[in-house]
């Protein structure tokens, strides 16, 4: 069967990790990890799915049999199957009877083999006795946070799903703007956005975030609620959406009425000054702290610190928020490939709470921004 491009080289660098740690192989069970190196997720609301890999053999896609040929679209594996849809048997194939199934497979894929290497955050009690049981005497090694730095950087096939879904966010905030009316309320205004995103998307899309607007905005986010906007307050828009599992998460804040006070309008230079100085620090090498730091400093220099509570930005891609983290203590360090938000934001009370942010393509260069919609009040 064929690959996907982006799963064949992902497979390739598990296969690297596990030669490299001494193991004879791994076991993927967590949904997003198996999605990573399969380019398969089931939309069915349960149907446990399994990657095996051995040394020197092809890996294994254990999955229930009413998905095998969506999951061949891009897994180029063998592919294992169990009946998960049975009128005379079963609805749901739970993780326990598909444990029994794994055992079944394992006793032949697994045999001799001595050490693997597992995503431990994710393991299925079901699963590790069944493995266990399958390869007598098998040692599993964690190779969760592995996984996670895998993750960081991005292949092409991921970029252009995270482009997309940053395309979606620019797109929800041409409307979002004009929508920003005195009277309407938070979760009309969301509504709205919603419609007109799933129509252009032509299906199901997911679409979440803060939405929080008066004084809302001081407790930094929110869902929707019932709450009328009311003329010269601020609305902040932080908008999660996805496709394909990848993530944009950006925000902006708008003035209901569109004219901001004069004390709005220092507080939105302020933070275009952090955004500034933040983008500057976006570069090879540079670790998550520092980072921080240089949206930080901008505040402090400008008396506001105090009212900066909260991360300068962290990265995105099959997770909302994955590292590299842009918090005082972190040590992660940037990479080309690796996809970032900045987010800084200030909650004064009297005036308001304004947060905007960008997400952006770490380069060997300068950091290429992938969210185009104006910062504007």
């Amino acid at each position: 069967m064929p690959w996907a491009s982006g799963p064949r080289r992902r497979v390739s660098r598990l296969e690297t990790l596990v030669e490299s740690r001494g193991l004879d192989g791994a076991a993927v069970s967590g949904i997003m990890e198996v999605y990573y190196f399969t380019g398969f997720k089931t939309s069915r609301l349960i149907l446990p799915t399994y990657l095996f890999l051995r040394r020197g053999r092809e890996p294994v896609l254990l999955t229930g049999a009413t998905d095998k040929d969506i999951a061949s679209r891009t897994f180029g594996g063998e592919i294992a199957v169990y009946e998960n849809y049975n009128l005379d048997e079963r609805m749901i194939a739970y993780p326990g009877f598909v444990a029994r199934e794994a055992e079944r497979l394992l006793k032949d894929y697994f045999s001799g083999v001595r050490r693997i290497g597992a995503d431990w955050w994710n393991l299925p009690h079901s699963l590790y006795l069944a493995m266990k049981s399958a390869a007598p005497g098998l040692e599993i090694s964690d190779i969760s946070t592995d996984i996670l730095s895998m993750r960081m950087v991005k292949d092409e096939d991921e970029l252009e799903l995270i482009a997309r879904s940053c395309e979606l966010a620019d797109k929800a905030y041409s409307i979002a703007k004009s929508l920003v009316i005195p009277g309407r309320t938070e979760v009309e205004v969301y509504s709205e956005i919603h419609k007109e995103l799933s129509r252009v998307v032509g299906s199901f899309q997911y679409f979440a975030g803060d939405f929080v607007s008066g004084e809302r905005t001081l407790e930094v986010g929110g869902p929707p609620t019932m709450r009328q906007i009311r003329s010269g307050e601020t609305f902040i828009f932080d908008l999660w959406i996805t496709t394909k599992d990848y993530w944009s998460d950006t925000c902006r804040t708008f003035v209901v009425g569109g004219r901001p006070t004069p004390d709005q309008s220092r507080l939105h230079s302020i933070l275009l000054r952090a955004m500034e100085s933040g983008m500057r620090s976006l570069r090879p090498g540079k670790r998550g702290g520092e980072v921080y730091r240089s949206v930080y400093n901008v505040f402090r220099e400008a008396g506001y610190e105090r009212y900066f509570p909260h991360h300068a930005g962290h990265g995105i891609g099959l997770d909302g928020q994955e590292p590299p983290f842009f918090i005082p203590g972190s040590v992660d360090e940037l990479r080309p490939g690796m996809v970032v938000t900045l987010e800084p934001g200030l909650y004064v009370p009297g005036i308001g709470g304004m947060r905007i942010e960008n997400n952006f393509l770490i380069t060997e260069d300068e950091p290429r921004l992938l969210t185009r919609f104006p910062l504007d009040l």
